[in-house]
């Protein structure tokens, strides 16, 4: 009987092959700083390597709904795959100033990453007073292990759906970034960054009840996306992109969608965090 057990295992090991290998990989910390007054602005920070890289990870991010980029001057700080990227990755950009040393771990820790961007952050930070909290509205953080079908849907307003359907505003929230089929993993192996768009929409949805809507308010109800120019750094291959946190500021000028991007990179997954903001209420 121990024999056929041993047997057994030494199969399943062989049919594993480099997947028993792989380390189990760790998402960062995501922490909300919130809106400006006016909805133009929302921050986030997000805290934390992979769990098997030795390099730390920390970084801040804010963006403009003028643009749906990153504002001026951000980001700032290194996230998961900073340190793997070349260097003339924007990654790299978010790193100015930072001074490392590549065969000193001490010092690119997380708690060394993180004391230097908070410094070069806090005075932007102050200027831009991100004191609204705003409302969370949904979204599959990575922490939630509900089995979902189909994309997220939000609504701007707490309405109890039920005889009747609700008159908040309804939308439908995508991700997706395009990436060539890759079943044999090559992309483990490539040597140089590949450059692609991540594309995040927002799409008003038109009530069933009043399918004249959008012709009343074309503008309320227009679809609106933003492409964010994204690089995958050498021996990355992309795994996802998963809408985790959609917020809504508090005067409902704005909504901010967050994007979890998962990686595989070889020894284990990593992630790393995007987001955007549009201007919704305008007709």
């Amino acid at each position: 009987m121990h024999r056929l057990l041993a047997s057994a295992c030494v199969a399943l090991l062989a049919i594993a092959g480099p997947l028993a290998a792989r380390e189990l990989g760790q998402a960062p910390d995501l922490r909300f700083l919130g809106f400006s007054a006016d909805g133009r602005h929302f921050g986030f920070e997000q805290d934390g390597n992979d769990g098997v890289s030795e390099r730390g990870a920390f970084a801040v991010d804010v963006v403009d709904a003028l643009t749906g980029l990153s504002a001026t001057g951000f980001p700032r700080g290194a996230t998961q795959l900073a340190f793997e990227s070349e260097a003339n990755d924007p990654r790299r950009l978010a790193l100015r100033g930072f001074r490392f040393k590549e065969d000193d771990e001490a010092t690119t820790t997380t708690e060394v990453i993180r004391r230097w961007t908070r410094a070069a952050t806090r005075r932007p930070l102050q200027a831009l007073r991100l004191t609204d909290a705003g409302r969370r509205l949904g979204g599959l953080a990575l922490t939630d292990l509900t089995e979902a079908a189909g994309p997220v849907r939000v609504m701007d307003q707490p309405d109890i759906i039920g005889a009747h359907p609700g008159t908040a505003m309804k939308y439908t929230v995508t991700a997706a970034m395009p990436v060539p089929e890759d079943p044999d993993l090559a992309c483990r192996e490539r040597e140089t960054s590949e450059n692609h768009r991540l594309t995040i929409t927002l799409a008003p949805e038109i009530p069933p009840w009043d399918p004249e809507a959008a012709n009343r308010s074309p503008q309320a109800f227009r679809t609106r996306s933003v492409e964010l120019a994204h690089t995958l750094p050498p021996r990355t291959c992309f795994s996802r992109a998963q809408v985790t946190d959609v917020y809504r500021s508090t005067n409902g000028r704005s909504i901010a969608v967050v994007v979890a991007l998962i990686y595989d990179v070889g020894v284990t997954d990593s992630a790393e965090y995007r987001a955007t903001i549009f201007r919704v209420g305008a007709n």
